[in-house]
């Protein structure tokens, strides 16, 4: 069979072959590239009879001395079954990235070592998983180390790589494979979290929304900077997220949580009426509601996330949660994180996703966001993490000594 190679692919034609390629990731569209304006990038592929047939987004670093990186996140998109197009494919990019000046490729693709029930993992719980990506792993590994590739280890920490190797997802299908109805999918996490969601949160006046307007980032923004303080962390600004929303209209979703005061306060005036021995309680949290009234408004922004539905048309849908933030000072008694979660979960449901994944944790799973997304009952994915297809040995291992440095300096601040 004749290949040929070809770089600088139209944009559209390379849209519409990522988008209809089975499970792909938002990650290798051009939309994503266009995201990532730091980058400069690069559309390949490989044509028989006029075909694409396999393909890569490519994110360009430049480092140093006219060198560059060479970045396919989440990629490669290729039928890895079909050994002779993926192999030509990798010796003709290996040649592009020569003449173009990069001493590395690096890929990071979404393959599983493993998949398990957080409840199977602490408690030994004997939940079925069904495992729907973790698919002749072995096999993939293999061919892309035969190919050159260079594993680059089984770090656990979250931020070891550019992707973390952990990430947490929730399933909403049954072990059958049948999608749940709302209710069932509320009864699959652990009681201490679905009895906080639904009408116990909608009588005390808690509201959610969505939105895919890009004016409402920077009601985003606002409860991300709480987070930031909170945590003495930087995330994205709001050119980012407006970004975000500018390319992928169809795709980026966000979601907010809100909180009628006056609701809450006229729900607890009643609950007291029936229930005197809640005096002390009620009468607090009224006066809590009453405050929070003064300084943020009857309304209040409680919690906001951005959400990336799924950009592939065939295969596995999931849909990726990328960012959230939470005002602790509003009335954190009555766990609204856990409803927003609900609620975006929900908004999935209704749109013919398969997963939610809930996004990077460490792999101790003893960090805070492992803890908040253990609530409920999520899978947790073990990646195989990053490959490097070395072009340049010399410069790479420069690079690599640099990074390894600057490592150290920060971490000696």
């Amino acid at each position: 069979m004749n290949y040929e190679f070809k770089i600088g692919i139209n944009e559209k034609e390379y849209d519409t072959f990522v988008r209809n390629f089975p499970s792909t990731s938002f990650m290798q569209t051009p939309s994503w590239a266009h995201v990532k304006t730091a980058w400069a990038h690069d559309f390949v592929g490989l044509y028989t009879k006029d075909k694409l047939v396999c393909g890569a987004m490519i994110l360009k670093r430049k480092l140093f001395l006219g060198k560059k990186l060479f970045y396919i996140p989440r990629g490669i998109v290729a039928d890895y079954k079909d050994k002779k197009a993926l192999k030509t494919f990798m010796v003709e990019l290996k040649k592009y990235a020569k003449k173009d000046g990069a001493i590395d490729i690096k890929i990071d693709p979404f393959i599983c070592f493993n998949e398990d029930n957080i409840q199977n993992i602490r408690k030994n719980k004997g939940i079925e998983v069904r495992k729907s990506f973790t698919t002749n792993t072995n096999e993939i590994i293999k061919e892309l180390e035969d190919l050159g590739f260079k594993h680059g280890g089984y770090k656990k920490e979250v931020n070891a790589y550019i992707q973390p190797r952990y990430t947490m997802a929730i399933s909403l299908k049954d072990k059958n494979g049948n999608f749940y109805d709302k209710e069932s999918l509320r009864r699959t996490f652990p009681k201490n979290t679905r009895n906080y969601i639904g009408s116990y949160q909608e009588e005390r006046g808690v509201e959610f929304s969505y939105s895919t307007n890009k004016e409402d980032v920077k009601d985003l923004v606002s409860v991300l900077h709480c987070t930031e303080q909170r945590q003495h962390i930087a995330l994205r600004s709001e050119k980012y997220f407006q970004k975000v929303m500018d390319c992928f209209p169809k795709n980026a979703v966000l979601f907010f949580a809100r909180v009628d005061v006056i609701k809450y306060v006229n729900f607890l005036k009643q609950d007291l009426e029936k229930h005197p021995d809640k005096k002390e309680f009620c009468e607090k949290q009224i006066k809590e509601a009453e405050e929070i009234k003064k300084e943020f408004g009857n309304k209040p922004l409680a919690g906001a996330t951005i959400v990336m539905m799924p950009t592939c048309n065939t295969g596995i849908k999931t849909a990726s949660f990328l960012y959230a933030g939470t005002n602790t000072k509003i009335m954190p008694s009555l766990k609204i994180t856990n409803g927003l979660m609900y609620y975006r979960l929900c908004y999935c449901l209704d749109n013919g996703c398969d997963y939610c994944d809930l996004g990077g944790v460490d792999g101790s799973l003893n960090d805070h966001l492992s803890t908040f997304k253990s609530k409920f009952n999520p899978e947790v994915l073990e990646l195989v993490g990053e490959f490097d297809l070395v072009i340049n040995k010399f410069w790479f291992s420069m690079f690599n000594a640099a990074v390894k440095t600057l490592k150290f300096v920060r971490s000696k601040r």
